[in-house]
Formats: C-alpha cells, sequence, structure tokens
C-alpha cells in the first residue's frame, strides 16, 4: 500500500498558491506596468515570505502561537518520550527520508488535540495526554507524523503565506481606491469627470469586495476537501508504521466525548476534518483487508 507524498497529498494547496501567485502579478502590474518586473519582484516577495515561513524561525514563531513548549517535568518525560520515540522509530523505518530531528511538544490546553508544525515539530495537548491511553497516543503521533512525511505542514504554511499575502494586496488596493473616492467625492461638485472618476471608484471597490469573497470562499473550500483527504492519508500512515489498531481505538473514543450539534452547509464545506465515524470506517476497511 502505497501512502501520499507531497504532490499527491497537497495539489489542491499547489494551485492555490499559484493563483495567488498570479493575483499578486497582476496586482503589482498595474503599478510598475512591466509584466517582467511584476513577475520578478512578486517571486522576491513571496520567496523571502516563504523561507521564512519554512524555516526553523518560522516553525518557532508557530509553536509560539500555539503555546507548545518543549516537555519539561520529568513525569512527563519518563511517560511521553519513549512512546514517540517508538512511533518515531517506526517512521524512520518505512520512510528513511523523514527528518531525523523531530521533536515533541507539549501544550496546557485541556482540548483533546495533537498537530504537526513545519518539518520538525509534533505537539500534543495536555487534554490529549489525559484522555489517551499510551497506545492510542502511538496512533495519533502516527498520524501527525504521516503529516510531516506527506508534506501537509510545509504546504500548510505556503497556504497561510500566500493567504496573507493576498489579504496585504486587497488591504493596499483598498486604501488607494478609498483615497481617490475621498477626493473625488470632495471635488464632485466642481467637475462632471470627478463624478465619473467617483461612480467608478466606487464601483470597482464594490468588485473587488465581491470578488474578493468568492476567491477567498471558493479557496477555503477546495483547501478544506484537500485536508480532509490529508487526514485519511495520515491515518493510512499510521496504519502503515504498525498503529492502526491503536489510531482507531483512539478515534473510537474522539467520537464518544465530541458534543455532536448540527453544522451548517458553510461549515460541512469548510470543515478541515472528516467525520470521526467516516475516518473509524475507512481504518477499519483496511484493517479487515489486512486481518
Amino acid at each position: 500500500m502505497k501512502n501520499g507524498g507531497f504532490f499527491k497529498s497537497n495539489w489542491a494547496y499547489i494551485i492555490w498558491f499559484c493563483l495567488y501567485f498570479s493575483f499578486a502579478v497582476f496586482t503589482v502590474l498595474l503599478f510598475t506596468n512591466d509584466i517582467l518586473v511584476s513577475i520578478i519582484l512578486t517571486a522576491v516577495i513571496y520567496g523571502a515570505c516563504i523561507g521564512l515561513a519554512l524555516s526553523p524561525v518560522g516553525e518557532i514563531i508557530v509553536r509560539l502561537m500555539e503555546g507548545a513548549r518543549p516537555i519539561q517535568t520529568q513525569d512527563d518525560k519518563d511517560y511521553l518520550l519513549p512512546i514517540f520515540e517508538e512511533v518515531y522509530e517506526e517512521a524512520k523505518k518505512l520512510t528513511p527520508s523523514i527528518n531525523q530531528d523531530i521533536q515533541l511538544y507539549i501544550t496546557d490546553s485541556l482540548s483533546v488535540n495533537a498537530f504537526a508544525v513545519g518539518r520538525k515539530t509534533v505537539a500534543v495537548t495536555r487534554g490529549a495526554v489525559y484522555t489517551f491511553s499510551a497506545d492510542e497516543l502511538k496512533g495519533i503521533l502516527g498520524h501527525e507524523l504521516g503529516h510531516i512525511v506527506n508534506g501537509d505542514t510545509k504546504a500548510l504554511l505556503m497556504s497561510l503565506v500566500g493567504n496573507g499575502f493576498f489579504s496585504l494586496i486587497i488591504f493596499v488596493l483598498r486604501i488607494v481606491m478609498n483615497i481617490i473616492q475621498t477626493i473625488s467625492n470632495a471635488l464632485s461638485g466642481k467637475n462632471i469627470v470627478i463624478v465619473v472618476i467617483a461612480f467608478i471608484t466606487f464601483i470597482a471597490s464594490l468588485f473587488v469586495d465581491v470578488a474578493t469573497f468568492l476567491f477567498m470562499f471558493i479557496g477555503d473550500v477546495i483547501l478544506a476537501l484537500n485536508s480532509r483527504y490529508n487526514e485519511y492519508l495520515a491515518d493510512e500512515y499510521s496504519y502503515l508504521i504498525g498503529f492502526g489498531e491503536d489510531l482507531k481505538s483512539a478515534l473510537y473514543v474522539i467520537s464518544k466525548i465530541s458534543m455532536p450539534r448540527k453544522a451548517t452547509l458553510t461549515e460541512r464545506l469548510k470543515a478541515s476534518h472528516p467525520y470521526t465515524t467516516a475516518r473509524i470506517e475507512r481504518l477499519e476497511n483496511i484493517l479487515s483487508q489486512t486481518a
């Protein structure tokens, strides 16, 4: 059974990143009026932002934002580090190319969660440690290592950079149009040309707002679809390194403690994770085929 890989797992992120880049080039072109200069300038800015996001500095910033810190107490070290090392060693056997310096971190949040960041960060919440058994934690950690192996964490950082850059461009465009509209409104009683400019600016501003909403909504839906697919692949990776039954048990725990509520259509479209029961069903099918 073959698991994912960066391009297989993150095709939507790559496509959407290209769209972000193209939009940025087009916007810069409005100011430079030179396509080559626009491409070079956008590539330099994007390259610098992505380089920072994927660097150790970017990873540290995300860890700080999430409240993830090194495991400090002896009790936590004695309990969590052997669990993590067992899973990590199995991942190295299956995927020798995996980063050899991945570290386990912990957050003080009581929510039941775990996540991976960048190339060498896996974190669990205090709530997950209290909720899951040692074997169930192994299944969860195998899942998070799957995200790193498949490049999901890098693709997410690239998407965040693209999203941030897109938001910055829209912010600048709105400022420019607001300035033009304010000046036009102040002078509108003196010249019909100014009135026309004010009207065109208003229409352009409305178009930007609508286009931005549609672009971001469609992007969120497509990236959420890709994210849900990545969750299945990460589950599969945990199975491939020997922790499928443990992960299934952990998912049953999550299913039992989750507070059910009716999600809106928009929430379902933008959900980054599949239904827990769907993940359990898929894992059970995989496990039954190899029983």
